[in-house]
C-alpha cells in the first residue's frame, strides 16, 4: 500500500468508527427525544404533535452536541460562536427533515404517530451526521481527495 492508500484507509476507518460513535450518542439522543415526545403528547394530546417535536428534538440535540463535539469528534476546545452557530443550523435543517417527514407520514400517507416518529427520526439522522462530521465539527486538516488534490 502506498501513502495516500494508507491515508484514505486511516481516514476511512476514522470516519467509520464517527459514525459509530455517532449513532451510539444517537441512540441516547433518540431515547431522550422519543421519551420527551410520548411523555408530552399523551400529556397535552396529539393534536400539538408539531410543537412536541420541536420540544423533544431540542432536547436531543443538546444532549447530543456535547457527547458529539466531545466523545465522537473528540473537539476538546470550548464551544465557541461559530461552532454553535453551525450545530444550531445544522440542527434546524435536520428537525425541518423530520418535521417535513413526520407530516409527509402522518398526514400525506396516514401512518401511525409511532411510525411515522420512526421513519422521520431516520432521515434526520441522516442529515445530522454529515452536517457535523463535514461542517460543525470538522477537521482542519488537509484532506486527501481521489483527484490528486488537497482541500480544507
Amino acid at each position: 500500500m502506498n501513502r495516500s492508500q494508507t491515508s484514505f484507509t486511516g481516514k476511512y476507518r476514522e470516519s467509520l468508527w464517527q459514525f459509530i460513535k455517532f449513532n451510539i450518542v444517537g441512540v441516547a439522543n433518540t431515547a431522550m427525544d422519543f421519551g420527551v415526545f410520548f411523555l408530552v403528547n399523551a400529556a397535552i394530546g396529539d393534536s400539538y404533535y408539531k410543537l412536541v417535536q420541536v420540544i423533544s428534538y431540542s432536547c436531543g440535540a443538546i444532549n447530543s452536541y456535547i457527547w458529539n463535539k466531545y466523545w465522537t469528534f473528540k473537539k476538546a476546545e470550548k464551544p465557541n460562536p461559530g461552532e454553535v452557530f453551525r450545530f444550531i443550523g445544522v440542527n434546524v435543517v435536520s428537525l425541518g427533515v423530520s418535521l417535513l417527514a413526520l407530516l409527509l407520514f402522518k398526514e400525506k400517507m396516514g401512518m401511525g404517530t409511532p411510525f411515522s416518529k420512526i421513519l422521520a427520526t431516520i432521515f434526520s439522522v441522516l442529515v445530522n451526521f454529515v452536517g457535523n462530521k463535514f461542517w460543525v465539527f470538522r477537521s482542519n486538516q488537509k484532506i486527501n481527495t481521489f483527484s490528486g488534490y488537497s482541500r480544507y
